[in-house]
């Protein structure tokens, strides 16, 4: 069995932490080998006092903010072979093996990293949660565009970013090409610790690090065929307040992305035009309903609207995409 170090930044996270660290607590992995690190930027409600009742290592960092955070604690506190990256609002689905699942693909001296194919909810969970799942994650101009890196219904596809693909069983080893590499590196990440600093890492913008380990020959990685669970606000509102807050920090020139990933400002003003007219949105909500029924489907076409309207407005502006 590997060492692991589960990174979870935190910053007042009472709600969250506590069903975060029992799914990681409830795998069936040697406890002498899982360490979980609570990389707390300071917190003043129970985070850490929950953090530290359930058994986790709580690190008291200097960081509000996860891009600095996760590179703190990995820096200074970890010590597994693997380090998996895994947010508060994350939880492991009810299944014993799961981590044991997602270390297996490292007996592989060429793969880099690995994460799951594809996000989960259960039955009682919200409208957001649900939705969010169903489109791969927390963005579907991602997956219109072909960058997402989790499995979307309506496109039927985890990506639509160009790699080569091997089914191994229990997972897909997956090749990228250097100039073309998704959006990974989030929720239910998992690493192996001797690359970190093979590029730069701080602040830890999760696209550019993995687009860099590729560019530097790490070209391998795993998609397990399983499930994580990203639990959401259920309110519509915060939903949208989430995406402005990060097209604005894009915009504001507060996260310096050097990839837009080939997509034209023409392409997007196209797409918000085609948008408009509903039919696209409408025929993805059917299609996505038929492959996995649910009614939080139903959302789509508002969101789908909204979202390429918000968009569309920041790239006329001038926002590079």
């Amino acid at each position: 069995m590997k060492g692991i170090s589960i990174i979870i930044p935190t910053y007042n996270e009472e709600r969250n932490i506590g069903s975060c660290l029992k799914s990681i607590f409830n795998q069936n992995y040697p406890k002498n080998k899982l360490q979980v690190i609570v990389a707390d930027g300071g917190s003043t409600d129970r985070t850490v006092e929950i953090a530290k009742s359930l058994g986790a290592d709580v690190l008291h960092n200097k960081f509000k903010v996860e891009e600095r955070g996760k590179p703190y604690a990995i820096k200074t506190k970890a010590n597994g072979e693997i380090i998996g990256l895994i947010d508060a609002d994350n939880i492991i689905p009810d299944e014993k093996d799961w981590l044991k699942r997602m270390i297996k693909p490292f007996d592989d001296r060429e793969i880099f990293a690995s994460d799951t194919l594809y996000y989960t909810y259960r039955n009682y969970d919200n409208l957001i949660t649900k939705y969010n799942a169903l489109i791969g994650g927390d963005d579907h101009i991602a997956s219109y565009f072909g960058i997402n890196d989790r499995y979307c219904y309506f496109t039927g596809k985890w990506t639509g970013m160009p790699h080569q693909e091997i089914d191994r069983g229990e997972y897909i080893e997956v090749t990228f090409n250097e100039d073309k590499v998704p959006a990974s590196g989030s929720n239910g990440f998992f690493f192996r610790k001797n690359i970190f600093n093979k590029v730069q890492n701080d602040p830890f913008v999760h696209p550019i690090f993995i687009k860099n380990l590729v560019k530097k020959g790490y070209k391998k990685m795993a998609k397990i065929k399983q499930g994580l669970i990203h639990v959401q606000n259920g309110s519509i509102k915060t939903f949208f307040k989430k995406k402005l807050r990060r097209i604005r920090r894009r915009y504001n020139g507060n996260i310096k992305w050097d990839d837009n990933y080939n997509i034209e400002k023409r392409d997007v003003i196209k797409n918000v035009m085609y948008i408009s007219t509903l039919i696209l949105p409408i025929k993805d909500m059917v299609l996505g309903f038929y492959r996995k029924p649910d009614l939080s489907w139903m959302f789509h076409p508002f969101a789908t609207f909204s979202l390429y309207f918000i968009y569309g407005y920041y790239i006329i502006k001038g926002m590079k995409y």
